[in-house]
């Protein structure tokens, strides 16, 4: 499994889309495989 980020509903999209691209960017790859994480992280 490459890995799960889960959102919650009341996160705003713009945010979400703010984290999701702050963890592409600072990731290595397969660094969240097999795991599941929910947003945001902070």
């Amino acid at each position: 499994m490459p890995g799960l980020f889960e959102v919650s509903r009341g996160v705003p999209v713009g945010l979400a889309i703010e984290e999701i691209l702050l963890i592409a960017e600072c990731s290595l790859e397969g660094e969240w495989e097999g795991q599941v994480r929910f947003l945001p992280l902070r």
